[in-house]
């Protein structure tokens, strides 16, 4: 199990593309087919996030939230609460979505995305420019994997007298191939305002094409099935936490 699994972390996929201005109409209209797919008995099962020049947004009531503009397009996994009425008695709250593994959610995610991509391509022969995996997690201070406890003690040194809250955000480049480069926005906060609200932990992995990739179903699956392995060992690796082990640290700076 990883541990994106056992901190219930939720997953984004998406692409950058070719910049093709695309108005909020058109967008939807792209769309209609998922939208369609999701609705039932004449119902709209979507909620709308965002109807606007500089994109759209909307959510099912699984909980995949699609998001696209004039050169992104992502699908992301957030989980879906309703109030219903009861007889004789206050509201209650259900919940729509149904909570997987990150693990189970992403390859699904990632089929999503490729489809709403190539709806898009329908209206304009799009080529990719970079993908990314987003991991997104909250979780309380003392369940922290011990990667992240070790990154959050290696920044917390200057302060002996213990750090309250913290954002910190990184970018760093991971490696580079034929092609591509790789890197990880890293992005941690612990907020001030609420000390038992749980952390945000935002880890988005991305590769990046020296030339456009082509949008076809084979292609896509392609990108996304490497992209996908090489997120994972990154995500596993920044839990575990070797990077932000001193002494190799300075065995590396050494050398």
């Amino acid at each position: 199990m990883s541990w994106c699994d056992k901190l219930a972390s939720t997953p984004v996929v998406g692409f950058k593309l070719n910049f093709h201005y695309s108005p909020p109409d058109e967008l939807f209209e792209a769309f209609s087919p998922i939208i369609d797919a999701v609705s039932q008995d004449g119902k709209p099962k979507f909620n709308i996030n965002q109807y606007e020049i500089g994109g759209v947004a909307f959510t099912t009531h699984e909980g995949f939230k699609y998001t696209a503009d004039h050169s992104k397009i992502s699908v992301g996994f957030e989980h879906i609460l309703r109030t219903r009425v009861v007889s004789a008695g206050p509201p209650i709250m259900e919940m729509l979505s149904q909570p997987r593994p990150f693990s189970k959610l992403l390859p699904v995610v990632a089929e999503k995305v490729i489809e709403a991509t190539l709806l898009l391509n329908e209206f304009e022969p799009r080529t990719v420019h970079r993908v990314g995996i987003v991991s997104v997690t909250k979780i309380a201070e003392d369940e922290l994997p011990p990667g992240i406890k070790r990154f959050f003690s290696y920044m917390a040194r200057p302060w002996k007298h213990g750090v309250e809250s913290f954002q910190y955000h990184t970018l760093a480049n991971l490696g580079a191939g034929s092609g591509w480069t790789d890197r990880c926005v890293n992005t941690v906060v612990k907020p001030d305002e609420e000390p038992e609200e749980p952390l945000s932990l935002l880890f988005d992995w991305q590769r990046m094409f020296t030339e456009g990739r082509s949008v076809t179903l084979d292609a896509l699956r392609e990108l996304l099935a490497d992209a996908q392995e090489a997120a994972m060992t990154y995500f596993e690796e920044l839990a575990e936490g070797s990077q932000f082990d001193e002494d190799l640290i300075r065995s590396t700076v050494s050398a």
